[in-house]
């Protein structure tokens, strides 16, 4: 039996009900209650079918929820999870995992002494794009790697709680980790505006530096009035370069042409030769039930989830980092 405690059915997290509802009408989970302090929100929500409640400790204290799926403000992540997680509920909590490092070693430890599930919302590892270019690094398609770009950009209302690093930035130095198979980069710095709101960037780019001369780099911007929504991952290689736009789930571009370095070629100069780009298709898939399947997979198994805590906390580690000095190294 596995029963979920929805916490937060806002702008997010009624992606989170859409979803819980699916499952639980497929069988895949066999309890659920949606939680949020705003009634009218959640009882509409949760229509006739859906137990719900405005308050979270009823959700702790139900013995029918083995797991809460907690899609709150990011500086109430800690304290729900840490509560959660003290009367023995396995945690998901969406990114950032809390909004400091001294938080994400305290909510780990918890997790660790009390035998639970705590798995963080990193979504883009499970999105289908994603996945198939990690496959396509495991198998050397790329040759060897030069760099990694990603934009995520939009022009939309600036959040009043976090910059974009939090929001935004911690998906790629999660990300660019988590396709190379390593913790950390080897170095990681940003520069970043603030425009708008005093203390909070409304705008940020980073760099990553990786072992061989490997490099990754992102834009976040809120504040872009020519983009309506960008979000894009590219990775060029001596062999091949793909594009990912992560607003599609059933398809990348690749791009067959060759571009060597004269170290590669024996020639005096690199070459840049002709190429084709053309689209992969694979199942569509969409990340969010992608993600809440494996959360519900580890609650059954007790496995460790492929956006476990640990890069939860590294990923928080990496952002303080930055905004506090400028740059994080290991």
């Amino acid at each position: 039996m596995t029963g979920i405690g929805l916490v937060g059915t806002g702008y997010w997290g009624k992606n989170h009900a859409r979803n819980w509802r699916e499952m639980l009408k497929e069988g895949i989970i066999d309890d659920l209650v949606f939680c949020d302090l705003d009634e009218g929100r959640v009882k509409e929500l949760a229509g006739d079918d859906i137990r719900w409640t405005t308050d979270y400790k009823e959700i702790l204290a139900d013995p029918s929820i083995d797991a809460v799926d907690i899609v709150t403000p990011s500086n109430t992540h800690y304290p729900l999870g840490l509560m959660a997680i003290s009367v023995g509920k396995d945690v998901f909590v969406e990114k950032p995992l809390t909004m400091s490092s001294d938080e994400a070693k305290k909510l780990v430890q918890a997790a660790e002494e009390n035998g639970r599930i705590l798995m963080v919302g990193h979504l883009f590892r499970y999105h289908p794009g994603i996945a198939k270019i990690r496959e396509m690094i495991k198998n050397g398609d790329f040759g060897k790697i030069y760099y990694m770009y990603t934009n995520r950009m939009a022009y939309s209302v600036p959040r009043p709680d976090m910059g974009v690093m939090y929001a935004l930035g911690v998906h790629e130095l999660d990300l660019y980790c988590y396709l190379l198979g390593v913790d950390y980069p080897n170095v990681a710095k940003i520069t970043k505006g603030s425009f708008l709101q005093p203390g909070i960037e409304e705008f940020s780019s980073i760099l990553m530096e990786f072992d061989d001369n490997v490099s990754g780099y992102a834009i976040e911007s809120w504040i872009s009035p020519f983009d309506k929504k960008i979000r894009t991952f590219t990775i060029i290689g001596s062999e091949m370069s793909a594009k990912v736009d992560y607003m599609k789930h059933d398809s990348i571009e690749t791009f067959d042409g060759r571009i060597l370095t004269s170290a590669d070629n024996g020639h005096s100069t690199p070459v840049v030769s002709g190429g084709s780009v053309s689209e992969l298709y694979f199942p569509a898939k969409e990340p969010l039930r992608e993600e809440l399947l494996d959360y519900v997979n580890c609650i059954k198994t007790r496995k460790q989830p492929l956006a476990d805590m640990y890069c939860g906390k590294r990923a928080v580690r990496m952002v303080e980092s930055c905004l506090e000095k400028g740059y994080f190294e290991p």
